[in-house]
């Protein structure tokens, strides 16, 4: 925010306006304020001086003090076009913003299933130090392999004591529902 700075021949839209609204504790003045921003043909040179500057108060460039401390702290994040501040594609928060946008983004799409199936990976190798589980056997499935000897031989124990318990609540269900008949 500049309040009588001319760069250049183009004068900043926030020096038309009460400058104090660049400095507003107010979060809805502060959110008036980086839309005025938004449509200033000088934001991003506003940003860089505000960057350089180290400026500490006020909305400068679109992005208040704290988006700014963000900024400078992260080489990786960025400012969109709409004034956002954005994190680097690649990671799990990136991609979250993505999504919050409704947008796709192929790096960090790709980052997420690396990550995915090397967690996966991780579950199958605990699994197979165990001597085979469940875990293990989902993990084979959730990995597109063939399930080994050991995880399946798991995955039949755990699906036949499944099938006993189930058993076991419907008998148990079937003698309160005689017992209730009787009384």
């Amino acid at each position: 925010m500049t309040t009588t700075t001319h760069l250049g021949r183009t004068r900043p839209l926030c020096s038309y306006d009460d400058p104090e609204l660049w400095y507003s504790p107010d979060p809805d003045e502060r959110a008036l304020a980086k839309t005025v921003c938004l449509r200033c043909p000088l934001r991003r040179a506003c940003l860089t001086a505000a960057l350089d500057a180290k400026e500490r108060f006020g909305v400068w460039g679109g992005l208040d003090a704290s988006e700014r401390r963000w900024l400078a702290a992260d080489d990786a994040r960025w400012v969109d076009d709409e004034g956002r501040l954005r994190l680097a594609c690649g990671t799990e928060p990136a991609l979250r913003a993505h999504g919050r946008y409704a947008e796709t983004c192929e790096t960090c799409t790709a980052a997420h299933a690396a990550r995915t199936e090397a967690a996966r990976r991780a579950r199958l190798a605990a699994a197979h130090a165990a001597g085979g589980t469940e875990t293990g056997y989902l993990a084979h499935r959730l990995l597109g392999e063939t399930v080994c000897p050991r995880c399946q031989a798991a995955h039949r124990r755990a699906s036949k004591e499944q099938r006993r318990r189930a058993a076991a609540r419907a008998a148990l269900a079937a003698g309160t529902a005689r017992l209730a008949v009787a009384s």
